[in-house]
């Protein structure tokens, strides 16, 4: 996933705001850099953590990258 990716999942101004939160709270910026970066760097700084895994209206799934193989191991995906 690219930041572009998951910038284009945004839907509302709440999901920018989560995704401002996550990098604050993993620490991958300093919350000064944070404040002055736009949606797209701060989604570029989060695509380098985690990977998107679902993505609904409203609601994103996103997995840490170095856990990705207990993920993919535990989810089982039925589809038509």
């Amino acid at each position: 996933m690219t930041g572009r990716e998951l910038l284009d999942k945004l839907n509302y101004l709440g999901m920018e705001r989560g995704v401002r939160e996550l990098a604050l709270e993993e620490k991958l910026e300093s919350a000064e850099k944070i404040a002055v970066m736009s949606t797209l760097d701060v989604c570029e700084l989060i695509s380098t953590t985690y990977e998107l895994v679902y993505s609904e209206s409203e609601e994103l799934g996103l997995v840490r990258v170095d856990r990705m193989e207990e993920y993919t191991a535990l989810v089982k995906i039925i589809s038509r």
